[in-house]
């Protein structure tokens, strides 16, 4: 049902997910690059912010599919409330893509030879993580007091 508590810690998968997507989660800072300030690592790729403005040096193609496929799968795991196996399944899924995301960031940084900064934008997909434990632990309690109420039926 929509109305339970699992549901509420998906939806703030969902709206965390989105700020994921939206802030960018590491701050490099370029020795060498004259006029501009540090790399930074968002949706819209690798790019370097200065006094000018904004250059977008790589795209992150992967990073930002991620980051995108994850809200998506949250809010699908909201409506499917009916299944809930297959409400624990996906939420296992997205388990697995939030610790992705965190693999392919820390491949794109780490290529990069410079001082880097994580923001507190970097700490939200564990924390989406521990919420999506915590919606799965509800989800799986509903299903037990749902076979125990067949039970004496």
């Amino acid at each position: 049902m929509l109305q339970r508590i699992q549901t509420l810690y998906i939806l703030i998968v969902v709206i965390l997910s989105i700020v994921t997507l939206l802030m960018p989660p590491v701050v490099l800072y370029p020795a060498f690059a004259a006029g501009f300030n540090s790399y930074s690592i968002g949706i819209q790729g690798l790019y370097l912010t200065g006094d000018a403005g904004e250059l977008i040096v790589s795209n992150l193609f992967c990073l930002t599919a991620i980051a995108a496929i994850i809200p998506i799968v949250a809010l699908i795991t909201i409506f499917l409330y009916k299944k809930r196996p297959l409400q624990i399944r996906l939420s296992i899924v997205n388990i697995i893509l939030l610790a992705g995301y965190y693999a392919v960031l820390f491949i794109y940084f780490w290529q990069i030879d410079i001082k880097w900064n994580l923001t507190f934008f970097a700490a939200i997909p564990l924390i989406n993580i521990i919420f999506y434990l915590l919606a799965i632990k509800a989800i799986a309690k509903d299903e037990a007091l749902i076979k125990s109420l067949n039970r004496l039926r």
